[in-house]
């Protein structure tokens, strides 16, 4: 095989395998940020003695969609400014959720970046955990 053959074999295969590795980066879970089902949602609610569970909609959401039962309410955009509302110890899971799936994500990350070590996303959101049976409550 010819040089300008090999080069042009390693180039392809650089350009098939590099998309799989910056895949790798963008995974739903970290070692610290793990989403999870809404069944899975339910058992850590249930099994993790102590955990926060953090709900991060807006006022609005919350009082039109209910919410889960002992859930302490701070928009994913207000996390930073409200440090004081979450939990001391850095290592308490804390579970969180929004309605979709998507906002949770990015306060999950500001979890992460203000040193939480366990932190668990709803993935589904509250209308994925409403559609898999389910209840919320309404009011405060």
């Amino acid at each position: 095989m010819n040089l300008n053959m090999r080069v042009l074999q390693n180039a392809m295969l650089v350009l098939l395998v590099l998309p799989l590795v910056s895949l790798a980066g963008c995974t739903s879970e970290n070692d610290n940020w793990v989403r999870l089902d809404a069944d899975e949602f339910a058992v850590a609610i249930d099994d993790e003695e102590g955990a926060f569970l953090l709900d991060t909609r807006t006022q609005d959401e919350w009082e039109a969609d209910g919410h889960l039962e002992n859930a302490t309410l701070i928009p994913h955009d207000e996390i930073s400014e409200r440090t004081g509302e979450l939990p001391d110890d850095k290592s308490t899971t804390i579970l969180l959720y929004c309605r979709s799936g998507n906002r949770s994500q990015a306060a999950a990350e500001t979890l992460l970046d203000l040193g939480y070590t366990d932190v668990r996303d709803l993935e589904t959101g509250i209308n994925g955990w409403k559609n898999a049976g389910y209840s919320v409550i309404y009011g405060a």
